[in-house]
C-alpha cells in the first residue's frame, strides 16, 4: 500500500509508512496473481481512481473509474475489478 500526502511538496513522494502522511489524499495498492496478472488501484479523495491491470499477455489496460460516490461503490466496483482481472471475486476464499 502506498499514500500521498497532499501537504507535501511536489513532486509529492509515495509513502509505504502511513504514519508519515499527514494529510492523505490518495491510498494505493498493487495486487499480483498468477500468471503475471496484476491490478494496479489508487483512490483519490476527490472521488475517483485510477485503475491499471494485466490480464494475460493480450489483455491490459485501464479501467474507467471516476465519480466514485462512496466506500460501498468503491467496493462494488473493487470486486467487479478483481473479478475481471483474476477471475474470482474478492473475498472469495
Amino acid at each position: 500500500m502506498t499514500w500521498r500526502d497532499a501537504e507535501a511538496s511536489w513532486p509529492q513522494p509515495l509513502e509505504t509508512d502511513r504514519a508519515r502522511v499527514l494529510d492523505p489524499d490518495s491510498v494505493g495498492v498493487a495486487i499480483s496473481g498468477a500468471g503475471g496478472a496484476e491490478l494496479s488501484v489508487v483512490l483519490f479523495r476527490g472521488g475517483w481512481a485510477d485503475v491499471d491491470f494485466i490480464a494475460g499477455l493480450d489483455d491490459a489496460g485501464c479501467l474507467p473509474a471516476s465519480d466514485v460516490a462512496s466506500a460501498s461503490d468503491f467496493e462494488v466496483r473493487m470486486d467487479k475489478r478483481v473479478a475481471r482481472v483474476f477471475g474470482v471475486r474478492s473475498g472469495a476464499q
